[in-house]
């Protein structure tokens, strides 16, 4: 540490050990807190490997807590008797109560610092799936018995432990099956996968499906065999054997009826047949075990598969029809012979399929030249297979020895680990063991598609054979031999020696010399297509070499009819007239139905064959002189029918640019006309609306006139009531004012006089004034009652309905100068 820090400053989460270096005192400083160290203080750590306090840095020495979460819990060593921790905030000094070389778990969630020489480990709490499952040791037996951890069932619920009698070391299996979550209590460790931790502490159980087992192997030697479906879990003393294949499972072997295995008893156990009768099997039985026993064996602990050369699959022999194989008795030495056609399964308890071995003379007679036939049968001399043997282990040894091994697994590296016996290929295999058909079996040939053979036999019979399939042939049956021509033109000097005739899509190719009418020679190239009629199968080989027959024959029909051309005409239609003479081409519709042929094409009676088809290829004229002439007279031709062509083409590119200017001029003018159609419809939609308008304006004039003059006539009779009413009304106030005047008359009669001289006094124009007063009152309240008539009619105005009511009544005069009036 640094002169200049002296201070020791931790966190609530941190803590440090310093030592005093006077006294050797190591105290355990806990956060939050802050120390100033002094000359004598060293800050140290300690180190879990060596198990001493080492020197460090500043940084070093700042330890974080140790944390132990929920579900998770702590494996501290060195704890102190009351499991108290360092206080925090504070300076611990080392308690005299801690307990060197204990160990306890603590349970989550806990947080604290660890005193000097105290050491954790905080694991994760174990949660187990039903297919995994841990190994448990216990360590220290009574803490384990008076402690408990936390364990929790399937469906997640605590579980209430027993207490148990555990002893010291004792191995615990903790089942996925039974327990989802487990923690264990102190005296209690779970063991790790492996001794480094890496791959933690939870290990996978062998989960089997059907047709599946394993295999566990106790301390003792003996083994537990388990059969899917099932999650199989060890227990403490077992381990799983693994596969060749890796991993823990091996497959049941399937059997047939056709197939079995070879099992020898090596330890006495007890079985039930079919017939539900208890069997003894004492040690040192042999049993081959086939499909009709059972569909499905699995392994026995009693059991060793006994096996040959690495292979315990015993398999039927396929024996076809017309074949067959020797079988020997191995306790016997009694040798049948078992013909096919069936599948044939040796007990190897008993039989052994052997085979004959030839000697020298016999393959010189019956297989002559044949060196194949001689060098197979001199390595299966006794002396050849004793020789190879050497290489590896002695003959005898490799007849008569095996060996038994108690575990399967230990032996079955190649095997799937279902033997433990194994026995060389020589002692159930002797120098004669297998039959080999290309030798002594059946004599046998393929036909193929579209060809065909004709085998004969001595007693003179004949049989075609069309392919595809294969022919097994008797003793005293071979094949009739055809040669035929070869090369361009075809001709015997190097022929082909075959049996096989092709009868379908025969493809023969040839060249033909002929000579014009104009006596030109000429090489003509063809390919014939060449078939042969089913109906006449009985001739097919009747003709041994059928190409030369044909070739002759068709050379002959062209010479003949080139001879009719000259070299001009043949030039021209060459490959017509050479198609037609080789298919033998005829107007049929001409011919009877007695001369008609029913093949379409050239048919040769002899044996059946006709061609159908010719591919005239090329023609090739020997002068060349002539060659030339014809291809300049061809160049000069095509030169011409070129240019007519061309000049053909410009009459039509310009016969087709008229046609294509009518055909704008029409289209401008339909376009114009259509455009003027087009207006004179708009024109007349227009008119049509504007029709329809004025047709309703009309009518709505109409209908309004109509409802004036209804209207007028309902004013009418309002007007002449009203009036009636008033002047009723204006009589009745006459008469009540001329009762008042009258009275008045007689009370002012007095006064009359004088009033008169005071009217005598008044000028007009005060009368005038007073009277007009009076009637301007009067048309106003008249306006005001005539005024919702007015608006009612909506074409005149207050004023003009007014002076229409009020004329040839005495107010007329009244309201025409009252109007003048307001005009001026």
């Amino acid at each position: 540490m640094s002169d200049l820090q002296k201070d020791l400053v931790l966190s609530s989460n941190e803590y440090s050990y310093v030592l005093d270096q006077t006294k050797g005192f190591i105290s355990c400083l806990v956060g939050p807190t802050k120390m100033s160290l002094s000359q004598s203080d060293s800050l140290v750590t300690f180190n879990t490997h060596t198990k001493k306090f080492e020197s460090c840095s500043y940084g070093e020495a700042i330890k974080l807590l140790t944390i132990c979460p929920e579900n998770w819990y702590c494996i501290l060593k060195n704890p102190t008797k009351d499991n108290k921790h360092p206080a925090p905030g504070a300076s611990n000094v080392l308690p005299d109560t801690m307990e060197i070389g204990k160990k306890i778990n603590i349970m989550g969630p806990v947080a604290f610092a660890l005193y000097p020489g105290q050491m954790a480990k905080v694991v994760r709490g174990h949660a187990l799936r039903s297919n995994q499952y841990l190994l448990a040791r216990v360590y220290e037996a009574n803490a384990a018995n008076n402690s408990q951890g936390e364990i929790r069932n399937a469906d997640g619920e605590l579980v209430e432990t027993t207490k148990t009698n555990y002893v010291n070391g004792q191995i615990l299996v903790i089942k996925g099956t039974e327990v989802s979550f487990y923690i264990p209590p102190t005296g209690i460790e779970v063991i790790p996968v492996d001794n480094n931790d890496k791959n933690g502490y939870i290990r996978e159980a062998v989960t089997l499906e059907r047709l599946e087992y394993c295999i566990l192997k106790d301390e003792d030697g003996n083994k537990r065999y388990v059969h899917g479906p099932q999650v199989v879990f060890p227990k403490p003393t077992e381990t799983f054997v693994t596969s060749p294949k890796g991993g823990f499972i091996f497959r049941a072997v399937e059997l047939s009826k056709i197939s079995g295995i070879y099992v020898k008893v090596i330890a006495e156990y007890k079985d039930v047949d079919s017939a539900g009768k208890e069997i003894v099997h004492p040690v040192g039985e042999e049993l081959f075990i086939t499909g009709n026993d059972q569909m499905i064996y699995y392994p026995r602990p009693e059991h060793a598969i006994i096996t040959y050369d690495g292979k315990m699959m015993h398999h039927a022999i396929a024996i076809p029809e017309g074949e067959g194989r020797y079988i020997m008795n191995r306790l016997t030495g009694e040798i049948k012979t078992v013909k096919g056609p069936q599948m044939y399964l040796p007990d190897p308890r008993l039989e052994v399929v052997v085979k004959r071995k030839l000697s020298r003379r016999q393959c010189e007679l019956m297989y002559p030249g044949n060196k194949e036939a001689l060098a197979y049968n001199e390595q299966l001399s006794e002396r050849a297979v004793e020789k190879a043997a050497k290489n590896s282990m002695s003959f005898m040894d490799e007849l008569t020895a095996f060996s038994i091994n108690s575990s399967i697994n230990d032996t079955l590296a190649n095997l799937e680990a279902k033997a433990n016996i194994s026995r060389g290929t020589s002692y159930t295999k002797p120098r004669t063991i297998t039959l080999d058909n290309k030798f002594d079996g059946v004599v046998t040939t393929d036909v193929w598609t579209g060809y065909a053979v004709n085998v004969i036999s001595k007693d003179g019979t004949r049989k075609v054979v069309c392919g595809p399939q294969t022919v097994m042939l008797d003793y005293d049956q071979t094949l009739e031999e055809l040669q035929l021509s070869t090369g361009r033109p075809k001709t015997t000097d190097n022929m082909i020696h075959t049996c096989f005739l092709r009868h379908e899509n025969n493809k023969v190719s040839d060249l033909i010399h002929v000579e014009t009418k104009d006596f030109v020679r000429c090489s003509i190239k063809v390919s014939y297509c060449v078939d042969f009629d089913k109906k006449y199968q009985d001739k097919w080989f009747n003709v041994d070499n059928y190409i030369k027959f044909m070739c002759d024959r068709e050379r002959s029909l062209m010479k003949k009819a080139v001879k009719n051309y000259t070299i001009e005409e043949l030039n021209q239609n060459y490959v017509d007239i050479i198609r037609n003479v080789a298919i033998n081409k005829k107007d049929y519709s001409k011919e009877s139905n007695a001369d008609k042929n029913e093949h379409k094409g050239r048919f040769f009676a002899e044996n059946g064959m006709y061609v159908n088809d010719c591919e005239v290829l090329s023609l090739h004229i020997e002068d060349e002189d002539i060659a030339e002439m014809l291809v300049d007279h061809q160049r000069e031709i095509v030169k011409k029918s070129l240019q007519l062509s061309a000049a053909d083409k410009r009459v039509q590119v310009a016969e087709k640019l008229t046609v294509a200017e009518k055909k704008e001029n029409k289209l401008k003018s339909d376009k114009l006309i259509n455009k003027m159609n087009l207006q004179r419809e708009e024109a007349i939609r227009t008119l049509e609306i504007q029709t329809e308008v004025n047709r309703k304006k009309e009518a709505e004039e109409e209908a309004a006139a109509k409802a004036k003059k209804e209207l007028q006539t309902v004013l009418d009779l309002i007007g002449d009531a009203e009036r009636a009413r008033k002047d009723k009304d204006m009589k009745q106030e006459i008469a009540f004012k001329q009762e008042l005047a009258n009275i008045e008359q007689a009370k002012q009669k007095a006064y009359a006089d004088t009033v008169s001289a005071i009217m005598g006094a008044v000028s007009p124009d005060l009368v005038a004034a007073l009277t007009a007063n009076a009637n301007s009152d009067m048309v106003s309240a008249l306006e005001h009652a005539v005024a919702p008539y007015a608006i009612a009619q909506g074409e005149e105005s207050v004023a003009d309905v007014v002076a229409r009511l009020t004329k040839g009544l005495p107010i007329e005069e009244a309201i025409e100068k009252l109007s003048k009036t307001k005009k001026v």
